[in-house]
């Protein structure tokens, strides 16, 4: 509880925080520390303190922001950096890689403040986000002409996926 304590001299005080992490919607707080003014004190862990009161004392607890990174890929392809907590103010880059008969379309999501060149981007940690690399398959084009039979062969562009088979059948006469 916060507040003010009035006790005798040589009080030892054992005291910690209960509830770190505290998460809320993508962001979590983390107890990093402690903080004491006025008197001499032990800190055992980040989240506890021991101290036997001789002065007037002030104890702080010292909080981190963390905010969650997601990583997604759409399509076949891959990314480098994971998914995780990161510290307030920091950045993660992230680099997308396509799979073979793949290219990378570009990035979606929570993509406002962070740095974008191409297939890299720098995620500037401020909120909670949510990114996604997107791939598209290769897409290839074949034009079929003939100036040759009777009667005439078809004629036209077909554009297929690439792995897909194009099928087109021509009868010839001599």
């Amino acid at each position: 509880e916060y507040g003010a304590y009035t006790n005798v001299e040589w009080t030892v005080f054992d005291v910690y925080v209960t509830n770190s992490p505290v998460f809320s919607e993508g962001t979590q707080y983390v107890c990093s520390a402690a903080s004491v003014t006025g008197n001499s004190f032990a800190q055992t862990s980040p989240t506890n303190v021991v101290l036997a009161l001789t002065n007037d004392a002030t104890l702080t607890w010292l909080w981190q922001t963390f905010y969650q990174l997601t990583v997604l890929t759409n399509g076949s392809g891959s990314v480098s950096g994971s998914n995780g907590w990161y510290a307030s103010g920091s950045t993660s880059m992230l680099t997308a890689a396509n799979s073979p008969h793949w290219h990378f379309d570009g990035w979606s999501g929570e993509t406002n403040g962070c740095g974008i060149a191409g297939n890299v981007i720098t995620a500037r940690m401020t909120q909670a986000r949510s990114l996604s690399a997107n791939f598209e398959i290769d897409r290839h084009t074949l034009a079929i002409a003939s100036d040759h039979g009777s009667p005439a062969p078809p004629t036209g562009i077909n554009t297929n996926d690439y792995g897909t088979t194009l099928t087109n059948s021509v009868g010839l006469l001599d």
